[in-house]
């Protein structure tokens, strides 16, 4: 539960970085919008983790994948600028971790 739990703070923190630090409206507008996507699948994460007791692997994969996207997304874009890229990557990484191990909890049939 912690795992998902996490995961709806980093992507809730990824949407916002743009906005608070700074960056092009082109980054700003991708990462602030797959953000949002991505916190609507980690919050369904939760909900079905709470509902069921057990992770849900398409809302866990899913958040996992826009976790990954956050890693990559500043290295498609030019002079993003140094917080902008730490945060999301730093967002990204914490998504990655946490949603990938709720994913494996899933599929191994433990709880997350």
């Amino acid at each position: 539960m912690l795992s998902a739990a996490v995961c709806v703070l980093a992507c809730a923190g990824a949407a916002l970085i743009p906005l608070a630090v700074g960056t092009s409206r082109a980054f700003t507008g991708s990462i602030t919008s797959s953000g949002l996507l991505g916190l609507v699948f980690a919050v369904r994460n939760v909900q079905l983790l709470n509902a069921t007791g057990e992770p849900s692997l398409p809302p866990a994969v899913l958040t996992t994948i826009f976790g990954g996207w956050f890693m990559l997304a500043p290295l498609l874009y030019s002079d993003v600028g140094v917080l902008p890229t730490a945060g999301t990557q730093l967002a990204g990484t914490v998504i990655s971790t946490f949603g990938l191990y709720v994913v494996v909890a899933g599929l191994t049939g433990q709880r997350a």
